[in-house]
């Protein structure tokens, strides 16, 4: 950024920053949807065949942004979210075991404080539903870093019907057993239900909230029920990942976020020809993972556009930033495929309780289009993730913002919005005031071809 950019945006947040600050009842509520493992290209406002009518809705009504930069693995990216810090900064490098090294401890900094906790402070109302992911050791929990209530999956992804005792759960403080969940209980739902309970909470309230919701949707595995993933066959039945791709890829030139010239970066992983030579047995097979990958998001989706009309109810939107993000870029992980890896689970059929499948490379380039490589992979298929977000009557509806930020960035923006100060130690800078007033920039300066093809 070039100084004379810099200094006229330090200036207009300095402005900002001294206008008069709003009583505790005019802030911004603040509500932050958080996708596990889902590409860039996953929503339908992104080119995706998959039906996301709340997604595309949001983006209409608000702004989608194209190069948000996340790091490419879980904890990482929420350590960055929930700290405003890069990520081996608050000793989350990795994920969330403890290696014993400076950056790689696997549990929050407890020195360095986190959004919730500095929102909290302020007077804000603060709840977590779903994936928390950032340490499973006493005192690193959410409800030990600024939460008032939380409900939700301690640890890493895990069945989405039977999540313990693999992986712990817990409730406002409270380690949970596995007799504690319903029997109908399927992860995507809970944390919808558990996110409308909050808003119904708030809404009790003249304080102003700030709701985490972290689904693990789409991560693997591939669960989602039967009548659901049957709607989505259609989609892939007979259909290659190739043809997919390359449908997508014109989608988003056809919406502009995009250049006219891209490519698909990892043309060469979907072996067309090999495909038509594949046994009807094998395809099917093939339709039906990326049908039930399909019905996990269409699932969240659902929920999302049920958090939307719960905000609307309470006459509560107006006044209410929405924002949507994956936490990287799609993965290629096959779990069925790790003989070696130990579970206290049964593989079980496709979409059923017990089943451990992903749905693969192929699918997963897909979900990644037009980028290169995977989760996991420094790569912008491992690093590039859709981004969101409405703020009625601050941010125009349906604009597009093309310059790259990072996941580091959200946190101070979010303490700019709330006209609280922001903490030294933050690596980002508040980009409130040119989320605002998107930048009109020369196509040569908002597209840089090289970063499609690394």
């Amino acid at each position: 950024m070039c100084s004379t950019l810099r200094s006229s945006i330090l200036s207009s947040i300095a402005f900002w920053l001294l206008t008069l600050v709003p009583s505790l009842a005019d802030r911004p509520n603040i509500v932050l949807i958080l996708a596990d493992d889902m590409g860039w290209s996953d929503p339908g406002c992104y080119g995706s065949e998959i039906p996301t009518p709340a997604l595309d809705t949001l983006a209409r009504q608000g702004m989608l942004a194209t190069r948000l930069y996340t790091a490419s693995r879980c904890s990482p990216s929420r350590a960055s979210i929930m700290t405003g810090c890069e990520p081996h900064k608050v000793d989350v490098g990795l994920l969330d075991d403890d290696s014993g090294r400076p950056g790689y401890r696997g549990r929050l900094n407890p020195g360095i404080p986190t959004l919730p906790e500095l929102l909290k402070k302020a007077g804000y109302r603060t709840y977590l539903s779903g994936k928390w992911h950032l340490g499973k050791v006493r005192g690193s929990y959410p409800w030990d870093r600024g939460f008032d209530r939380s409900r939700g999956l301690l640890g890493g992804a895990a069945d989405y019907y039977r999540p313990m005792p693999d992986r712990p759960f817990g409730e406002n403080g409270k380690l949970l057993r596995p007799e504690d969940l319903p029997e109908d209980f399927y992860m995507t739902d809970d944390i919808t239900k558990t996110a409308l309970a909050y808003i119904d909470d708030a809404a009790k309230s003249r304080q102003p909230f700030f709701l985490y919701v972290a689904y693990t949707a789409p991560h693997t595995p591939l669960q989602a029920p039967r009548r659901e993933i049957e709607k989505m066959l259609p989609f892939y039945n007979d259909k290659s990942p190739h043809a997919i791709a390359s449908k997508r890829l014109e989608k988003q030139k056809l919406l502009g976020i995009v250049p006219p010239a891209a490519k698909l970066g990892m043309a060469g992983k979907f072996n067309p020809e090999g495909y038509e030579k594949t046994s009807a047995k094998r395809k099917d097979y093939i339709a039906e993972c990326m049908a039930t990958y399909a019905a996990q998001i269409v699932i969240m989706d659902r929920g999302i556009g049920r958090i939307l009309a719960s905000l609307e109810r309470h006459r509560l939107s107006d006044n209410t930033i929405v924002m949507f993000l994956s936490d990287n870029g799609a993965t290629a992980e096959m779990p069925q495929n790790n003989k070696n890896k130990k579970t206290t689970l049964p593989t079980g059929p496709l979409g059923e309780v017990g089943c451990r499948d992903g749905y693969g490379p192929m699918w997963a380039a897909v979900s990644n289009t037009p980028y290169r490589q995977y989760k996991i992979e420094t790569f912008d298929g491992g690093l590039s993730a859709p981004f969101i977000i409405r703020y009625p009557s601050k941010i125009r509806p349906g604009s597009r913002y093309h310059s790259p930020f990072l996941l580091q960035d959200i946190a101070p923006t979010c303490l700019a919005w709330a006209a609280l100060p922001i903490p030294a130690h933050m690596d980002g800078k508040p980009l409130n005031t040119y989320w605002n007033n998107p930048p009109e920039l020369p196509p040569s300066k908002v597209w840089d071809l090289s970063l499609i093809h690394i």
